[in-house]
């Protein structure tokens, strides 16, 4: 069993277009997240403009705090990839919105969830960090500040997710890389 997949998968890469699909799909993925950490360090970098040094330190765990609950639901951008690239290799186009929507759904469904239980969940990471009670305040305000963005920030997985299944690698490129350069724009701007 494992010296066919091995076989095949050596088969595979001898053919020029298999390489290509691949690397066509691999090189927008890497480059657009490559993108994800210069959007701290600007915020970062914006922050550490201001007068004094402690208010950079509300910024690492309110940041840290949304960063975790985005990254948790992760599953988002994976699960969209499978059922997307099924319906797509199906050429299901009815079955790709679906995958769509249902991502999209989910995703909303799970932000107005996410900012109901914002205040304990908050508190709960706040425990486990153990901030001074100056950044407390101040980091609470960033959270729920950043937390307006999370709907957009889980749309945006399902939305990345999808367009990977649908072998679009380009366009998830693009939309994540627009929203980093706006969200640098915007972090300059304010």
């Amino acid at each position: 069993m494992i010296k066919r997949w091995r076989a095949w998968l050596q088969d595979a890469w001898q053919h020029a277009d298999t390489k290509q699909k691949i690397w066509a799909l691999a090189i927008p993925m890497i480059l657009s997240n490559l993108s994800v950490p210069l959007v701290a360090l600007v915020d970062s970098a914006v922050v550490g403009r201001l007068p004094h040094a402690y208010q950079l330190g509300p910024v690492a765990v309110g940041g840290t705090i949304f960063t975790l609950l985005v990254w948790v639901f992760g599953f988002l951008r994976m699960g969209s990839t499978g059922f997307a690239a099924q319906a797509a290799g199906r050429k299901d186009q009815c079955g790709l919105q679906q995958v769509l929507i249902q991502g999209l759904l989910l995703a909303g469904l799970l932000a107005v969830l996410l900012i109901a239980l914002a205040e304990p969940i908050f508190a709960l990471a706040l425990t486990l960090m153990q901030p001074s009670e100056e950044l407390h305040q101040v980091a609470q305000q960033y959270f729920f500040i950043r937390l307006w963005g999370l709907p957009a920030a889980l749309a945006t997985h399902a939305l990345a997710g999808w367009f990977l299944g649908a072998q679009n690698a380009r366009a998830a490129f693009w939309m994540l890389v627009i929203c980093n350069l706006l969200n640098i724009v915007l972090d300059i701007w304010f």
